[in-house]
């Protein structure tokens, strides 16, 4: 009786620590943004993206947006990036160095069993 205890406790504790233990991408990403890593955002992007930059908006490759958003970076050091999360949807407010000030939006969406951005918006 004391081994059949002692299992489920140890059975209970393996799945609370496991519990809410998975990959958490909208903070990954959101942090990326913090510290202008065009590269972190991109490892969860979908091969395929709705991308807007300041106005302008196309269909575009992985590979394109990580290349606009390093430059984006490049000429805007982030300093600080705040926002909310509703069902997959980000809305936030990224900060420069220079006191600039952009709306950043995404959409996360499940593919495959995994979370990619699927829409990315900076304006």
């Amino acid at each position: 009786m004391k081994r059949l205890i002692y299992i489920l406790i140890i059975g209970l504790v393996i799945a609370l620590c496991s519990y809410g233990s998975g990959e958490d991408v909208s903070k990954k990403v959101n942090e990326a943004i913090c510290l202008g890593q065009s590269g972190g955002v991109a490892e969860y992007l979908a091969p395929e993206v709705s991308f807007g930059m300041q106005g302008s908006q196309s269909t575009c490759t992985k590979v394109e947006v990580e290349q606009v958003l390093r430059e984006f970076f490049r000429q805007n050091k982030p300093s600080q990036f705040l926002g909310t999360t509703d069902n997959g949807f980000f809305s936030g407010k990224l900060t420069t160095s220079e006191g600039k000030s952009y709306k950043v939006e995404y959409m996360l969406k499940n593919i495959d069993d995994k979370e990619v951005i699927t829409v990315f918006y900076v304006n």
